[in-house]
């Protein structure tokens, strides 16, 4: 416990002496025992002037995340590993697996919604997708658009029947 009390006096005696100096432009001496290879140099121990001992380097700060390098492979590991062309379209065909159930909140127009099933056709080849698909498409006003769209889904579930 005593020498907790010192401890903090002699950190009190330390904060006194910068306030009293008003942070001098001196700055501090240099220390007679020069810092072992690797390390930063330190100030003089406590009890002399200018007694805190702190590195006049500071020390990186733990818990913080160290960036890569950019670049194509950095990329790839950062997410997750997906850096060639096959892996991100397994990032597409996850996203689009992601985004299925949750279609009716995407607000888009009937055109562009039946444009995303389509797309979820061609990479996930579900047949849950057909049915929504199919409503989307009755959805298209433009006619010719409408009779593309149908079209579409009536070819896709050929090709998922056989």
């Amino acid at each position: 416990m005593n020498q907790n009390r010192n401890k903090d006096n002699d950190l009190q005696r330390a904060i006194d002496e910068i306030t009293q100096k008003g942070g001098s432009a001196g700055g501090p001496k240099p220390s007679n025992n020069p810092a072992p290879a690797g390390q930063p140099p330190m100030m003089p121990p406590a009890g002399q002037p200018g007694a805190m001992r702190l590195p006049q380097n500071p020390a990186p700060q733990m818990g913080m995340p160290t960036v890569p390098p950019m670049g194509a492979a950095s990329f790839g590991r950062s997410m997750g590993g997906y850096g060639s062309g096959s892996d991100i379209s397994k990032v597409k065909e996850a996203a689009l697996k992601e985004l299925f159930p949750i279609m009716d909140r995407v607000e888009v127009d009937p055109e562009k919604r039946f444009m995303l099933y389509q797309e979820m056709l061609n990479t996930m080849r579900d047949k849950a997708v057909i049915a929504p698909a199919y409503e989307a498409a009755r959805q298209i006003r433009d006619d010719k658009v409408r009779a593309d769209s149908l079209l579409y889904l009536i070819n896709s579930i050929d090709e998922m029947s056989l």
